[in-house]
């Protein structure tokens, strides 16, 4: 069973790519797969963004479409904090859950006891390694570590001496995003276009830890916003959403286009064929990432690369364990940024070719949905 949120507005199409990659790479494995999002009824609104009961919400409209996308009608369930259904019976529901092996929790999501309690076994994937760690072993947050049995993380040095960040005296287990590369399939090679990202900026407030401060996204790209002005030559674009008033201005005034992010990931195919049709991803990630030498990888990444379009991303330590250099450019500073774009531009097909073959080798949900089972059932 895999639990996680697809429906929460604004929809972010580029997370529900990477959870259904889950969900299908793993039916495609062979195992039978339920897919659980719990509701917030805080969350729902109708379409005109006015509240309103969950069954008849966008929330439930956009879950069932993504459900019926990827062929999960009668496998999904909305459910409360109790645990009931939005839509068919408990019976039903209770009948599916019954001998349950693995719930992937994605970030906890799930809290509902009767479906945590009918599960054998739980395991937590971290989707914000930093933040989770320093909110619980810091700042006392109760994420509900005490109801899951296995810990995995996206940041790849969690819990190892590459990092200071404490493991809340969890053991961690890396994983990388997994992609369904038939999802994503080759492309011809482009000529033009531009360097793109999708940003959500300040999701996250700012946490100190030991005298440092870990911040988020903004922090990150005040240091390369002058990327463009560095490679007149090469357009670069920002997909923007929860910016502040001046992020757009910054970013312009720097020479970058700027697009709502609604634009780009307003729905599944208009993601897709965003991510397809830019030239590369220019990767930024939130400081405390960097800061914290997390080895965080990016879902967004990870579908760039499986579509054949290089990533020059910012080093988070991820360097250590996938192949950098061609298809996958590691920077630290605006000026190896720049460099970085020469490289990949200089020999695009190379670069190109070396980023599909990265996610074939490293990111197949047929490399690392196996390895990561075996762990988390050992």
């Amino acid at each position: 069973m895999l639990g996680a949120v697809i429906s929460l507005v604004p929809f972010s199409a580029g997370m529900a790519w990477t959870w259904m990659q889950w969900a299908v790479g793993l039916r495609r494995l062979g195992h039978d797969v339920i897919y659980l999002e719990q509701v917030d009824p805080a969350w729902c609104v109708d379409e005109h963004g006015r509240a309103c009961p969950p069954e008849v919400s966008i929330n439930r409209d956009v879950f069932a479409a993504t459900m019926q996308r990827f062929g999960f009608q009668g496998s999904s369930w909305q459910i409360d904090h109790r645990g009931e259904p939005l839509a068919g019976t408990r019976g039903e529901l209770d009948r599916r859950l019954a001998g349950t092996d693995l719930l992937l929790n994605m970030a906890g999501h799930i809290r509902s006891d009767s479906v945590l309690e009918a599960t054998g076994r739980r395991v937590y994937v971290d989707q914000d390694p930093v933040y989770t760690q320093l909110w619980r072993a810091v700042y006392g947050k109760e994420l509900g570590f005490d109801r899951h049995d296995v810990f995995a993380t996206v940041g790849l040095n969690i819990g190892t001496t590459a990092t200071d960040v404490p493991s809340c005296g969890l053991d961690w287990r890396p994983v990388l995003p997994p992609v369904v590369l038939d999802f994503w399939t080759e492309h011809d090679v482009l000529t033009g276009g531009r360097f793109t990202t999708i940003a959500s900026w300040e999701s996250f407030g700012d946490l100190l830890h030991e005298g440092r401060w870990y911040r988020g996204k903004r922090a990150s790209f005040e240091r390369v916003a002058s990327l463009p002005r560095r490679v007149p030559d090469q357009e670069f674009e920002l997909a923007l959403r929860r910016q502040h008033p001046d992020d757009e201005t910054l970013a312009r005034r720097q020479g970058w286009h700027v697009v709502a992010a609604g634009r780009a990931a307003g729905h599944l195919d208009a993601y897709r064929n965003y991510v397809i049709a830019s030239r590369g991803e220019i990767g930024i990630a939130k400081d405390a990432y960097l800061a914290a030498t997390s080895g965080w990888f990016s879902d967004r990444s990870a579908h760039y690369l499986a579509a054949g379009r290089p990533v020059v991303a910012q080093a988070t330590g991820v360097e250590k364990h996938l192949p950098t250099g061609t298809g996958l450019i590691a920077f630290d500073t605006c000026e190896s940024a720049a460099d970085a774009i020469h490289s990949v531009n200089g020999a695009y097909q190379l670069h190109s070719r070396a980023a599909r073959e990265l996610a074939a080798e490293h990111l197949d949900h047929r490399v690392v949905l196996p390895a990561f089972l075996e762990a988390c059932l050992s």
